[in-house]
């Protein structure tokens, strides 16, 4: 059977192991560096992956990509509307109205953003601008269904019902601040909140921040809360591509009349999109770093191994290996160092990548605490996609430092000179 000499012979070597127990040990480092530098990689860059996904599909999905803004109100919305849904990359518009209140219920306060929608828009609005998990609550909560100062109805997120202590048919009050002008006196300007009171119709959960702040109603009972009559605060639009939204805003006010303004989700969630992607490539770059590390292991153990294996080098010499036939069996030892490195980083790295959210969830059920809250982080679970074509560059890059790695000690092997070695032999 053909067996190429230096290939055998490094197979050999690499299989056999070493009789010295010290560079036996220090193979095993070798090996052990490069399956967990690769697996932690893949792990975390599955991570920042999810991070990233969940940042694109969930948060900027939770959130309107353009909102335009008209002082005193928007009067003619079916118009308006009329003419933003014929712009390329206008996906779904809506009228809203928004105040910032502090919703209290048997002593216990929350600051909260109220946000209202128009009830014969709601089959719209749950299509296109809130995640699934908000949909089957709006539903069958009705937010639409206004009877009266006593049939207003709020649906909570789910961090604010928590800290309340309030569940569905609950009763709560709403406080929203306002200036207005004193009777008497010199004229001066005070805040004076409007008081009003609320049915919990219905509590949703996103595992977003959305979760802490949001809370959901009728557009004509935020828009008297805003002091704006029955008219909407202004219009958030959805988009077909979400980078486009400033240079799409600009073009809107190019053709809207004057006295409109816009804001868009760059605004209000560009700094941590950009956080999530430094923190990506921050990370990577840091895990990277292990990898090169556990690879000039590789150096380590392989210089040993040249020191250990002087007298059994010197002897193929004198049998007639060549130097090429040396560099060659080192070079094939510490290419099966990479491959055997990189087939169980791969399994290990893969297979957590796969599973770290059910990790995680399983580490929270059994220490009863929560790593992530939605209060602190943007999402309160840890998401993990994994993309193979990183794990194909993680697996390339390592291999191709472990070979750049093998290089010296085995031109320091083919070095050896027989005569000086073999002379007190």
């Amino acid at each position: 059977m053909f067996r190429p000499f230096a290939c055998y012979v490094g197979v050999r070597d690499f299989t056999s192991g070493s009789g010295n127990r010290l560079v036996s040990f220090i193979s095993l480092l070798a090996i052990l560096g490069l399956v967990l530098g690769q697996a932690l990689l893949i792990l975390v860059m599955s991570i920042m992956n999810g991070f990233d996904y969940e940042m694109e599909s969930r948060i900027l999905g939770a959130v309107p990509h353009i909102r335009l803004f008209k002082d005193g109100g928007i009067e003619n919305f079916p118009e308006l509307k009329s003419n933003l849904v014929t712009e390329p990359n206008i996906q779904a518009v809506m009228p809203f109205a928004q105040v910032d209140g502090m919703l209290t219920s048997r002593g216990k306060a929350r600051p909260v953003e109220v946000l209202g929608i128009e009830g014969k828009l709601s089959n719209d609005f749950v299509g296109q601008f809130v995640p699934p998990e908000m949909r089957s609550v709006l539903n069958d909560a009705g937010v639409g269904a206004d009877t009266g100062e006593t049939g207003k109805k709020l649906i909570l997120g789910h961090g604010v019902a928590e800290k309340l202590s309030v569940d569905t048919g609950d009763r709560v009050t709403l406080l929203v601040p306002q200036v207005a002008f004193q009777t008497s006196g010199l004229g001066q300007r005070q805040l004076a909140p409007k008081v009003a009171s609320f049915t919990v119709a219905g509590v949703f959960s996103t595992h977003t921040t959305l979760d802490q702040r949001l809370v959901l109603t009728q557009l004509n009972t935020a828009s008297e809360l805003a002091g704006l009559k029955s008219y909407p605060q202004g219009i958030q639009i959805k988009l077909n591509d979400i980078y486009q939204a400033r240079e799409t805003g600009f073009d809107l006010l190019r053709t809207l009349p004057s006295g409109y303004r816009f804001s868009d989700w760059i605004q209000t969630h560009g700094n941590l999109y950009q956080a999530i992607k430094m923190s990506r490539n921050m990370v990577s770059l840091l895990v990277f770093l292990i990898i090169a590390i556990a690879v000039f292991n590789v150096v380590s153990m392989l210089m040993m191994a040249v020191i250990d294996k002087r007298s059994a080098i010197s002897i193929l010499k004198t049998l007639g290996a060549t130097n090429g036939d040396v560099v060659s069996i080192f070079l094939t030892q510490g290419f099966l160092i990479g491959v055997v490195g990189s087939i169980l980083g791969v399994g290990i790295g893969v297979t957590c990548a796969l599973n770290a959210s059910e990790i995680v969830m399983g580490l929270e059920a059994l220490l009863g605490f929560s790593f992530l809250s939605s209060e602190v982080y943007p999402i309160d679970y840890l998401p993990s996609v994994l993309v193979w074509r990183d794990v194909l560059m993680v697996v390339v890059v390592a291999l191709i430092l472990n070979f750049t790695a093998t290089l010296y000690p085995a031109i320091r092997a083919a070095k050896t000179r027989p005569a000086e070695v073999l002379r007190y032999e």
